[in-house]
């Protein structure tokens, strides 16, 4: 086995080689000289800053840019770059990616998270400042270069503009904050202001300007280098940390930016079939193949249809355009020029507000499948448009959870594939022509292939299909309940220092005030370390037989929300299950993985197991909550809460008799000895039984509006937590 690996491995080293070969060979033998002698000292760089000197630094495709690969640990630059650009401009950018190598730790992301469209550009718009600083502060000979790799930022931008109008027909409006989080940090490195530009769509200035201190902190979060070489722990809880401001406060207001582009985007697709359909293109369901609905035209003005239709028009014969420039004419069925395959986006900016008002009127009363499917194709044209950006962002955190999925997978169908090869004696030689496929092209089809298989498996589970039905509920319940958790949270800067990262301004004025120079000043502030999670909650949900047919459906999701919600926000947490025993779905100190959704499946089937001692049978409630709480007692969290989903009153099996274990005494006795604060949750008509026993409780929460409820009665129950 370990000789199979070993050729497989020499295998796969083989071909990046003859790769690596190839790409040279894209260039003239001086080039080829000048980008060895270039790629060598880049090498040395990377590998002093990165603080790993067996990081290797290969060639990327040509034009293809640079990033640092997490999984692989390996370092990609772009050789047209290095034939092009000056040589302190490849010094910096090759420190940045040593300095991802070094402090940026990506893998901690939630894989749901990060594929939230627009999520990963907002990280990378933040992180990229982090890492220059972390750069120009560890090593200040490289500052001065900061300015050359900002210039070639604007000129990306500007870039990514272009890309967006041709492509979408607009200008994504977090494409847009994004940029302007990365002009604001370099006006910060050159002792300037925060100044937005004035020119910004309103509703994106108003996101910066709510966001900017916490990007700036988030920023500003990245270890010494003293604390960077102390070790591996230090580096990953800054990296935590600074993740943790982004999404905790950043991205609830970034999201609203996406959210609408995904509006706007909605029109684009409605449009575009729209368009298909006046070409005589389209496919001639409802709403394609016949150009403008009826059921639009009835909403718009004269003018407003000539308007559209002009827009349109003007799309459709762009498109013919580019089909004759190239190769062939495409023409529709009857004989008229057609269009080059794919449509050109629809100028949406410029359309009046009010015409696009009523076109997403028309949109949101459209049936509901109809509606659905025309935002499945908005969402992915806009996340695989965030893609392409962040692929071609030098600099960028290129590495993250969905690529390391993506990696995972291909890796075990390179393995497979070579180990196929090397057991087959008769294995037929490949014909000349086919050696033209690129071997980047056959891992990226296995990838696609393994991601669909993985997805169709991970969507056949009980767990997956029910968390689909209520991530609306756990998008509300996140929003609400971050808030309350961030504002606990320890992310403060001490003042009185002669040197820092940002200055106190007040305490700044008043030194002035009293002649106190700038060399006397103790104004500066600093960064606390990052400091653990202050929380621990334990959710406790009844099994027992009673909760048969729909509610278990029901509480199934409402335990399902308040897990995924949970472990969002980070919060240290632990899923049990009870009738006569405990069942453990999520210990403390596990994240919520695969594993754990596949365990908490379970539940379903726990509530009409009757094997053993008829567990089912049972709802052993006090003895439940006891050890509930015995558990939560050994975390050290200053912050403790007990969340109890149950149905019906408590029925003691003979193991745990109500002599030892009654409820109203568990309860009185963790109120009073304990800094524990319980939660009852009663599911269904007459659970009053809640109330009895919980002074903290909701009664009654109907089965289908329980998880309606669900956010309201959280919510009030922690803000209020000191009243319990």
């Amino acid at each position: 086995m370990e000789r199979e690996s070993s050729t497989t491995l020499r295998a796969l080293f083989r071909r990046d080689q003859d790769r690596q070969t190839e790409i040279l060979g894209g260039f003239s033998p001086d080039q080829q000289q000048d980008i060895r002698y270039k790629q060598k000292i880049l090498t040395s760089l990377a590998s002093f800053i990165g603080k790993d000197f067996s990081i290797p630094v290969t060639l990327n495709e040509p034009g293809q840019g640079w990033y640092w690969n997490f999984q692989d640990n390996e370092i990609k630059i772009d050789p047209q770059d290095l034939v092009e650009k000056p040589m302190d401009y490849l010094r910096f950018v090759i420190s940045h990616e040593g300095g991802h190598r070094r402090i940026s730790r990506p893998e901690g992301i939630p894989m749901d998270v990060w594929q939230q469209p627009g999520f990963s550009f907002m990280m990378n718009a933040i992180e990229d400042p982090r890492d220059n600083n972390f750069v120009a502060e560890a090593y200040p000979k490289f500052r001065d270069q900061m300015g050359l790799a900002y210039e070639a930022d604007l000129d990306f931008e500007g870039k990514a503009k272009g890309k967006a109008k041709d492509e979408l027909g607009y200008q994504p409006k977090f494409i847009q904050g994004g940029f302007e989080y990365i002009k604001q940090w370099f006006r910060t490195t050159r002792d300037e202001g925060f100044e937005i530009d004035p020119t910004l769509p309103e509703d994106v200035r108003q996101v910066v300007e709510a966001t900017l201190q916490s990007a700036q902190d988030s920023w500003l979060r990245y270890p010494s280098r003293t604390e960077a070489d102390s070790g591996e722990e230090i580096i990953k809880r800054y990296a935590q940390l600074s993740y943790e401001i982004n999404r905790d406060e950043v991205w609830p207001e970034f999201r609203k930016l996406v959210e609408k582009d995904l509006e706007d985007q909605r029109v684009q697709e409605m449009l575009q079939e729209m368009a298909q359909g006046q070409s005589g293109e389209g496919e001639g369901t409802e709403g394609k193949g016949q150009g403008m609905p009826q059921g639009l035209q009835d909403q718009l003005t004269d003018a407003q249809q000539q308007e559209l239709g002009e827009a349109i028009q003007k799309a459709i014969e762009q498109s013919q355009q580019q089909g004759q420039e190239g190769e062939g004419q495409p023409q529709t069925a009857d004989g008229q020029p057609g269009t080059s395959g794919k449509m050109v986006a629809i100028d949406l900016d410029s359309l009046s507000p009010e015409l696009k008002q009523k076109i997403q009127d028309y949109i949101d009363s459209l049936p509901e499948d109809v509606r659905k499917q025309l935002e499945e194709k908005a969402r992915a044209t806009l996340q695989q448009f965030e893609q392409e950006i962040n692929e071609k962002l030098e600099g960028k955190l290129s590495d993250n959870p969905d690529k390391k999925a993506k990696r995972d997978a291909a890796q075990k169908a390179d393995v497979g594939d070579q180990k196929a090869k090397e057991r087959s004696d008769d294995t037929p030689q490949r014909e000349p022509q086919q050696q033209d496929v690129r071997p980047e092209e056959t891992e990226d089809l296995r990838r696609f292939k393994d991601m669909v298989e993985e997805a169709l498996k991970k969507d056949e589970t009980i767990y997956e299909k029910n968390r689909r039905e209520v991530l609306p509920v756990m998008d509300s319940l996140e929003s609400d309940l971050r808030e309350l958790f961030v504002q606990r949270r320890a992310q403060k800067w001490q003042s009185g220092y002669r040197t820092g990262k940002r200055i106190d301004i007040k305490r700044r004025m008043q030194e002035k005030a009293k002649g106190i120079s700038a060399v006397e000043s103790k104004a500066w502030q600093k960064r606390e370390l990052p400091q653990e999670k202050d929380y621990a909650i334990s959710l406790l949900v009844d099994l027992s037989g009673s909760m048969q047919g729909q509610k278990i459906q029901e509480t199934f999701r409402a335990a399902i929300v308040l897990a995924e919600v949970l472990n969002r926000l980070s919060i240290n947490t632990e899923i049990l299950g009870f009738n006569d025993r405990l069942y453990e779905y999520q210990p403390f100190g596990v994240d919520m993985g695969r594993d754990v959704r596949d365990r908490m499946g379970g539940m379903l089937q726990e509530i009409s197991d009757t094997s053993d001692t008829g567990r089912a049978r049972w709802n052993d409630d006090g003895w439940a909550l006891a050890e509930t709480s015995e558990r939560l007692a050994r975390q050290k969290a200053s912050e403790k809460f007990i969340f109890v989903l149950s149905d019906g009153a408590p029925e003691e099996s003979p193991m745990h008799p109500r002599s030892k274990y009654e409820l109203g005494a568990v309860v009185k006795k963790i109120m009073e000895d304990s800094d524990q604060r319980l939660i009852g949750l009663g599911i269904g008509p007459g659970t009053n039984h809640v109330e009895q026993f919980y002074p903290n409780s909701v009664a009654n929460i109907g089965v289908r509006e329980m998880s309606d409820k669900l956010a309201d009665v959280i919510r009030e129950a922690i803000a209020n937590y000191d009243t319990f």
